[in-house]
């Protein structure tokens, strides 16, 4: 099923289609990360590949800036609420669905957001980097994956605008790596009887998916194994019994005889 809503404007129709509101399959392939792919978890009755397409739809809910490129006297009505009104040329909020939308029937140009410019994903990608930071993480958006992505592959964003798609999709790929492996250290200290404390500020929404199916799967890993665990010394103290009951009870026979 498809949930639409109409734009109107005076020179266009802008219609709402999630199915054409993808973020893309090189996105969603990086988004799901090779270490939790496998999990087959289920948080609150979802699995990972859920809880990743519930964060892709809220990344569409994020506010971006536009540029229209017409004129609005009125505020355009939606099922989500009212956007507008439009003013050409004049730099206006709207959510990222809709300036997908707008941007692919060419009335207007998306701005990139501050985040995304290259100075400072290298800047990003270098506090990652720094031995200081190497147990917690850089403030990020909450969706900056899904969000760059969506830009950078649905959209005009970064074309004319002197920004080299493929070196800000680098830097994405390494920022991505960089916070992955800290992801996978954490787990890694992860042990049955450890005291081992996390820290998941300033994680994205894709990052706490993949981390939360794969950290409840570690540790339900572990309560099994500490079960299994106690179920064994229950078993060798009751031995342990058997082994010292049995020559008393041998002596205690030969007493009476």
């Amino acid at each position: 099923s498809s949930c639409r809503c109409r734009l109107r404007a005076p020179s266009a129709k802008l219609t709402r289609s999630w199915r054409g509101v993808r973020i893309g399959q090189e996105a969603l392939a990086l988004a799901r990360m090779s270490f939790c792919t496998g999990s087959t978890l289920r948080v609150n009755t979802k699995d990972t590949a859920t809880l990743l397409s519930d964060d892709k739809f809220m990344a569409l809910e994020q506010e971006v800036d536009i540029i229209p490129k017409f004129s609005s006297e009125d505020p355009i009505d939606c099922i989500k609420g009212k956007f507008g009104p439009f003013r050409a040329h004049t730099a206006i909020k709207v959510p990222l669905w809709a300036a997908l939308e707008m941007d692919r029937l060419q009335q207007c140009t998306i701005e990139l957001p501050y985040w995304l410019h290259e100075e400072e994903l290298k800047r990003l990608r270098d506090d990652e980097k720094d031995r200081a930071n190497a147990d917690r993480f850089m403030p990020v958006n909450e969706h900056y994956i899904e969000i760059a992505f969506a830009l950078l592959t649905q959209s005009k964003a970064s074309k004319g605008t002197g920004v080299d798609s493929r070196r800000t999709n680098l830097l994405l790929r390494e920022i991505v790596e960089l916070r992955r492996r800290k992801i996978i250290s954490a787990l890694k200290e992860f042990t049955a009887t450890s005291d081992a404390v996390f820290d998941v500020s300033n994680m994205s929404a894709v990052e706490l998916s993949c981390f939360r199916a794969r950290s409840l799967l570690t540790l339900d890993t572990f309560l099994d194994f500490i079960k299994s665990k106690r179920v064994n010394e229950k078993e060798a103290e009751d031995e342990e019994v058997q082994g010292i009951s049995q020559p008393e009870l041998a002596e205690d026979s030969s007493s009476r005889l």
